[in-house]
């Protein structure tokens, strides 16, 4: 069975894209077959490189306008392509503002059944899961530490005393299997460019450290000593 893995992407450009800037974009895009770089080899890692505009009559492209078909020897090679090759990150954060939707699958020839790759986790990467295992997710923090919160919204959510949370940038937290139901939180400022992460539930969340509390005039009469055992207290 061979081992290749082929990345298929389509995009939805936005309407207002200029010629001129579809032509940079596109030529852009080819320049990545031979501009991504294995880090050890020093050679292009990528072995083949397809795309096209999509010209089918039948009605189910979902406004999918592009296809991109690319190779890759192995799983490994694909991944730094996705997480780590700076070329392929800089063409990204160019792309973004182009891209009005996305549509990506990843196959390997032959293989019909079995598991979806997982995404590795990268420098200060956690992965994290919910109680039934339905839910995961990436979460990137700065430092592996715990912030205890006492505030009634998080006792009621989580049934506990306190939580153990990390407010991070929306960016930072990605949904890597199921569809999460959401809870609107309007109980405090609102922050909609940044998310609640619940630490305890990230891979060796147990490990962490607690550094801090908020909200401790929520704080319940029996939980004591927290403060005294944090190095940033309160």
């Amino acid at each position: 069975m061979t081992s290749t893995i082929t990345h298929i992407v389509l995009f939805k450009y936005r309407p207002s894209i200029t010629w001129s800037d579809f032509e940079s974009h596109f030529e852009t895009f080819q320049s990545l077959r031979t501009k991504c770089l294995h880090p050890e080899t020093g050679k292009p890692y990528m072995l083949s490189m397809r795309m096209g505009k999509n010209r089918s009559w039948e009605p189910f492209s979902k406004g999918m306008t592009h296809a991109f078909v690319l190779e890759f020897a192995s799983q490994e090679d694909l991944d730094y392509y996705l997480l780590h090759d700076p070329v392929h990150r800089e063409f990204s954060q160019n792309a973004g503002p182009l891209i009005e939707d996305s549509l990506v699958v990843d196959i390997r020839d032959g293989v019909l059944f079995g598991p979806k790759a997982k995404r590795p986790s990268g420098q200060g990467e956690y992965r994290g899961s919910c109680h039934c295992g339905e839910l995961e997710w990436m979460a990137k923090l700065d430092v592996a530490e715990h912030v205890l919160c006492h505030c009634q919204t998080c006792q009621k959510l989580g049934g506990g005393a306190y939580s153990c949370n990390q407010i991070i940038p929306r960016g930072d937290l990605s949904v890597t299997k199921g569809e999460p139901g959401c809870y609107m939180y309007t109980g405090a400022s609102v922050m909609p460019e940044k998310v609640i992460v619940r630490t305890l539930l990230l891979e060796g969340g147990s490990e962490m450290p607690a550094t801090g509390e908020i909200f401790p005039e929520g704080k319940l009469a029996w939980v004591k000593d927290l403060k005294e055992s944090m190095p940033n207290g309160v």
